[in-house]
């Protein structure tokens, strides 16, 4: 299936929609043939494998389904543009908002201003305040935790090296990963056979971040990456390295597709991944249930799942 991403910003199955009716005007409706509702959905970057699934399984969902149209807005990994997306998207009157925020903490006033008009799904991250409808995150400590006991029960002997690919500085997520990682080894396995690295979520920043290590220490026994896609580069590098023994590799994601976690465990490149869940086909069963009156659980914590 084509990326969401690379089919433009707005994605409607077969009507388009007619944004050029999206004048400002808060009070009017804007509606296409036979669409009931409109959904703003707001991401932080396009670039995250997760989030490119997220677009996915919200398209997917919309294409099939003749009450809903979707407006998508890319916020490029700045916080400044997501706030300023996010009151676009209220201008267009949307009569939903689907946001995965930039960062925990920027976007309190404008969703402050925006529940006020309208409900709003959090996806993934959480953010300060109480202004949503709903929230619905994977249990990112377990995660961690859950890859830190697969690798003491499964992986790791006396003096071996590990190599971690944590996300973006900042990112609750990651520091949530790590505090559950660094739970489930504490007093088994020493913090200096442990070497940490921002891989920024890309693949193409972990290989180069292996690279480094391996021209430095020349080989880690355990890769465990916060993503499968950090995980798949830590892996092209010791490919292009052509190192001698063999390491072990542990991602998270999980996802379908050809160089995704699922296939690459089947593979044998990836020893495991931890399987999270999916955000945007169950964002948008939320949104339905709440534009059609039902209640819905207002925090959702969805359990990871160990593949391997």
């Amino acid at each position: 299936m084509k990326k969401a991403w690379e089919k433009g910003i707005i994605i409607l199955g077969a009507v388009v929609l007619a944004l050029f009716f999206c004048l400002g005007k808060k009070e009017e409706k804007v509606y296409t043939n036979g669409y009931q509702y409109l959904i703003g959905v707001s991401v932080p970057n396009v670039i995250e494998p997760w989030l490119n699934n997220f677009i996915d399984a919200l398209t997917e969902k919309a294409e099939s389904d003749e009450s809903i149209n979707i407006i998508f807005r890319d916020a490029a990994g700045n916080s400044e543009k997501q706030l300023q997306d996010i009151r676009s998207l209220t201008e267009c009157g949307i009569d939903l908002l689907i946001v995965s925020p930039n960062d925990s903490n920027s976007l309190a006033q404008v969703l402050q201003e925006t529940f006020r008009k309208i409900p709003i799904i959090l996806a993934g991250v959480g953010v300060q305040g109480e202004d949503y409808t709903c929230l619905i995150q994977a249990d990112d400590e377990k995660i961690g935790r859950l890859a830190g006991e697969y690798i003491l029960e499964n992986l790791y002997e006396q003096n071996q090296r590990i190599v971690v690919f944590e996300g973006v500085e900042d990112s609750q997520v990651s520091k949530q990963r790590k505090e559950g990682f660094q739970n489930a080894i504490q007093g088994k396995i020493p913090e200096t056979d442990i070497t940490y690295y921002n891989g920024e979520w890309l693949r193409d920043r972990a290989e180069l971040r292996m690279k480094d290590y391996l021209i430095a220490h020349d080989f880690a026994e355990i890769v465990f990456a916060f993503n499968d896609d950090m995980a798949y580069g830590a892996y092209l590098a010791y490919q292009q390295y052509r190192m001698d023994g063999t390491v072990h590799i542990i991602g998270v994601d999980g996802f379908e597709g050809e160089s995704e976690g699922l296939n690459l465990v089947e593979r044998g490149i990836l020893d495991a991944t931890i399987q999270t869940p999916d955000f945007g086909g169950l964002s948008y069963e939320i949104a339905k249930k709440i534009l059609n009156g039902e209640k819905v659980d207002r925090n959702i914590i969805i359990q990871p799942k160990l593949i391997f």
